[in-house]
């Protein structure tokens, strides 16, 4: 099937250029859209919990319905991938425990329904599935829903039945085959079922269920005395009525759902790309995926709509890269697509399910300029053109002063991605305005009008991208407006004012220039123009990367953000592109005046300054959560974001999101056995690190990692860290020898440091996921970011940093902290100074790797986390926990610093603190005023960032239960900055 797809417009935002290959394009609007069913009371529902990541809470899968939750102990597997949702078990672990015994479980207590979606992979000789059964007790009491070898069965026992009730049901089982299996009871009559036919029956007695006092109500096991049988396949949901559901609704609910289950197969294997995929927009209907593989084949695109139709596209032909192009998209769906590959001796080989949301496209509608406007009587059309490329300015907000009849806006609204704000003190002008631009369909849409009389705007300050006039234009004469309001309201990084006239009157543009010259510097672009471009604001800060800078510190430094702040913008992203917050995923950055935000497979980039979505890009592959035991996989210098991407380190326009280079992690990027791990953009050097493939964790089961626990806290490690040249590519170094712990890779003042175990265990496997007490013999090493060269190491023994270890750097001084299995904190402090300096007349201070200090204290913070949390330093203060030290000596200074509940970490700027309590947490430092914005919290880990001269707080809270009802991002802007 083909479809003609149209050149964009010439302002299109820039996308990655089309690489030659495999062309599909579907039209998706030949899917049906199935409406959702409308959910309606369940009669008699007690509870229902569905094995499907979405409910999975930390160590608790939630209760759909009724409750309580599931209790999970041990690794466990949840996926969706495909579908249904479900938890894969393999006959080992984890624990489900719904209640720990029939007291605290909800039970029916006498009619019942139990009824459960099931596949099992591996007989056993007596398996549970679910239930609370004694049935080797006096009297056996319970139920238990099981099988006995590839037999369902169902077990009851009651008082007066000297042996339970077993059905058992009279043809095996498929492996691997998905079945609904219930069992009800409705007054005497006991009966198992499968796929709504009932396989079983037998008479029971009349009266009510009792079930064992000590017995745990459990969900895929069956114990007996010290005999475990565990269920080896998977589950998907599990329903408990109060009353037994009639034939007709157990066949009913038979039908509808079992054709949603795949018919048993052979496990898939999984395609590897050797690039993306990538899902760019071209317009808001239509996206273009594309993605390379290691070998020329052909692949097959399959595209699921809404989880009912599907529709499949490819060729037969062999290429490396391969494209899909997406056409007849409809808004504010979700998608999904898998790539397929030829099948190898019979074995699917196909990726993983991604998620194409069509409600992530930001970008404002189109409108063509000439619709229903006037004609372009004196070229303004041509005006706007040149105004854009001269700014250079096409996204954001663009305040016109002045109006005549809104041809300005509605060509400037054409030409670019702006919105347009149209202000004129004139009630008849706007009047007019409205008229014009409504005939074109801009108004209220890309353009809006106000009447402003006065000289001061009812605007926030820094929101303009761009500021134009168009009565200047027309008649010659300046704006109507100071330009010192007009300087208040630019945007600082760029934010440009361009204003003029083809035959400007002097007299009146003198004492305007003159008054705008006392405000900000000057340019003429052409004769009768006045442009001022925006610098930075003076101390502002930036936040490049996880901790703020590659010191991680966790400050930006920022001279201007402190505690007494009000709401400058709010809005996108929300939290459904957002990953669940318990994940603790990488912190959002921002430099340039953008913020970069990490969402669950997809990447935004906004205007830091009015919150505009610059670009959006689906990138499925690009994923990282534990940072508490890694590093982030992004860093930001310039104009520029990085992200680790796979075996690459992606390089993108900031401003466009383009991907304009990317970096492979060894050699040309062919060899598949390594990823790209750390990333650190400092001083004209792409610092990167090389891992094992896949050794980064997703938090795709809903993990908290707080436990003490082998599967949440074994370390992310390197084999290698390196310098890349950022511009031409070359490697310019190499470090190798010792297993590097992500979390501790540390850079600043010509210095890399980081910690490194050289046990040999360790070194055979570095590159891997290891547990802490395999890494032990850590040395602390500091290499010369130049060249790399080792500058010194100090051996120390850092065993007691059990549940993860930081390396913060400050000041000549390098800090080792974590915490140990009783959430004891343990702090060491090292002289570090940087390559051809001295610590001055501090003897310790002068010999590198001398210890300066150490600290060990009971974990003070009293709430869940508390014993991960990441330190901070400013200036020359070290916090770690509710303590602060003086960072040189050790010394303490204060244990009070302010109560923080929840799972976040504090940042900083040079003024103030910022963490989570129950909402956004600030603590002014020069006033030690501690307050909150209520209603509105952040996640995990860290999601509050000064820079720019804003407290910037993109929504991080997504899948949260807790009691705050504002999941939105927000910009938050110094009181002292604003004239309100």
């Amino acid at each position: 099937m083909t479809s003609l797809v149209p050149s964009p417009p010439r302002h299109t935002r820039p996308s990655a250029s089309r690489a030659p290959g495999l062309l599909f394009s579907a039209v998706l609007a030949l899917l049906l859209l199935v409406p959702a069913r409308a959910a309606t009371p369940e009669p008699g529902l007690l509870a229902r919990w569905r094995f499907s990541p979405e409910w999975k809470q930390g160590t608790d899968l939630k209760a759909m319905t009724g409750g309580p939750g599931i209790r999970l102990t041990g690794p466990m597997r949840f996926t969706a991938d495909p579908p249904p949702g479900r938890l894969e078990l393999a006959g080992t672990e984890p624990d489900l425990v719904i209640a720990p015994d029939a007291s605290r479980a909800m039970l029916p207590a006498e009619d019942f329904t139990i009824e459960v979606w099931v596949r099992v992979d591996e007989p056993v000789a007596s398996g549970g599935i679910v239930g609370l059964l004694n049935d080797d007790g006096e009297p056996p009491i319970g139920w238990r829903l099981g099988h006995r070898d590839r037999q369902f069965t169902f077990v009851l026992g009651m008082p007066g039945l000297r042996q339970p009730v077993e059905l058992t049901a009279p043809s095996p089982f498929d492996l691997r085959r998905w079945y609904q299996l219930a069992a009800t009871r409705s007054g005497t009559d006991l009966r198992l079922w499968i796929n709504g036919v009932p396989v079983a029956t037998a008479v029971v007695p009349e009266g009510r269920l009792h079930y064992p006092p000590e017995t745990p109500f459990e969900v895929g096991v069956r114990r007996r005395d010290t005999e475990v049988a565990r269920l080896r396949g998977a589950l998907h949901e599990i329903s408990l009525f109060q009353r037994a559901l009639t034939p007709d609704e157990l066949g009913e609910r038979s039908r509808r759902r079992l054709p949603a289950f795949p018919e048993p197969a052979p496990p898939a294997q999984l395609l590897r790309f050797a690039y993306g995929p990538f899902a760019d927009w071209r317009d808001r209907h239509t996206v273009l995926v594309t993605w390379e593989t290691d070998t020329p084949m052909p692949t097959r695109f399959e595209l699921e709509n809404a989880g009912t139709a599907r529709f499949e596209v490819g060729s037969e032909v062999p290429v490396k890269r391969h494209e899909a192009l997406l056409t007849g998209l409809q808004r504010d769906r979700e998608y999904h697509y898998r790539i397929n590959a030829p099948d190898a001796s019979g074995i699917p080989v196909r990726s993983r399910r991604y998620l194409l949301d069509t409600s992530f496209h930001y970008a404002l509608p189109e409108f063509p300029p000439s619709a229903g406007a006037s004609p372009d009587a004196g070229g303004v059309s041509a005006d706007a053109e040149w105004i854009l490329d001269q700014t250079g300015i096409r996204d954001g907000y663009c305040l016109v002063v002045g109006a005549v009849d809104g041809r300005l806006a509605a060509a400037l609204a054409a030409q670019s991605h702006l919105q347009v704000v149209v202000v004129d003190p004139s009630a008849d002008r706007i009047a007019r305005v409205r008229r014009e631009l409504s005939a074109s369909g801009a108004y209220g849409v890309r353009v809006s009008a106000q009447v402003i009389p006065g000289d001061s705007l009812p605007f926030g300050e820094l929101f303009a991208n761009l500021i134009v006039s168009e009565a200047a234009l027309a008649t010659g004469e300046p704006p109507p407006l100071p330009a010192a309001e007009l300087h208040r309201v630019l945007r600082p990084q760029g934010g440009t004012l361009l204003v003029g006239s083809r035959a400007p009157r002097e007299t009146a543009w003198k004492a305007w220039r003159e008054a705008a010259a006392n405000v900000a510097s000057l340019d003429q672009p052409r004769p009768g123009w006045v442009a001022i471009r925006r610098d930075p604001l003076p101390g502002a800060g930036e936040w490049s990367h996880q901790y703020g800078s590659a010191d991680n510190t966790s400050t930006s430094l920022d001279e201007l953000v402190d505690g007494d702040l009000r709401v400058a913008w709010w809005g996108n992203p929300g939290p459904r592109p957002m990953p669940d917050r318990g994940n603790r995923n990488p912190a959002p950055l921002s430099v340039g005046g953008r913020l970069f935000i990490q969402g669950d497979r997809i990447l935004f980039g906004l205007d830091a300054y009015n919150g505009t979505i610059l670009w959006s890009l689906f990138a499925p592959e690009v994923r990282r959560a534990n940072v508490t035991r890694d590093c982030s996989n992004m860093a930001a210098a310039g104009d520029r974001l990085y992200v680790a991407h796979g075996r690459w380190c992606l390089a993108l326009d900031g401003q466009s999101g383009e991907r304009v280079q990317r970096f492979a992690v060894t050699g040309d990027g062919t060899e598949a056995r390594h990823d790209w791990g750390y990333v650190a953009a400092v001083a004209g050097h792409l610092v990167g690190s090389r891992q094992l493939r896949d050794a980064n964790y997703l938090g795709d089961d809903g993990e908290w990692y707080e436990d003490f626990d082998t599967q949440q806290t074994s370390r992310v490690t390197s084999d290698q860290i390196f310098s890349t040249d950022p511009v031409g590519g070359a490697r310019r170094w190499t470090h190798s020898g010792g297993a590097i712990l992500n979390s501790t890779i540390t850079i600043a003042d010509g210095m890399v440091l980081f910690l490194e175990s050289r046990d040999p265990a360790a070194v055979a496997q570095a590159g891997a996921r290891l547990p802490h007490e395999r890494l032990t013999d850590q040395v602390l090493v500091a290499l010369d970011l130049e060249t790399g060269k080792p500058l010194w190491e100090k051996s120390h023994d850092f065993g007691a940093c059990e549940f993860m270890t930081y390396l913060v750097y400050s000041q000549g001084t390098a800090v080792v902290t974590g915490t140990d299995q009783n959430k004891n904190f343990h702090t060491f402090a090292f002289a570090a100074p940087s390559p051809g300096r001295t610590g001055g007349d501090d003897l310790d201070s002068a010999i590198p790797g001398r210890l300066l200090w150490a600290d060990a204290h009971k974990e003070d913070k009293g709430h869940h986390s508390g014993h991960l949390q990441h330190p901070l330093v400013i200036d020359d203060v070290f916090y770690s926990d509710q303590r602060a030290f003086d960072l040189r000596s050790g010394r303490l200074l204060r244990t009070d610093l302010p109560e923080r509940r929840g799972c976040g970490v504090m940042s900083a700027s040079r003024r103030a603190v910022f963490f989570r309590h129950y909402f956004h947490g600030v603590w002014d430092l020069a006033s030690d005023r501690r307050s909150q914005f209520s209603g509105i919290r952040t996640g995990c880990w860290l999601g509050l960032i000064p820079a720019g001269g804003l407290l910037l707080a993109p929504e991080s809270s997504a899948g949260c239960s807790c009691t705050h009802a504002i999941q939105t991002s927000v910009g938050f802007l110094p009181r002292a900055m604003s004239r309100r």
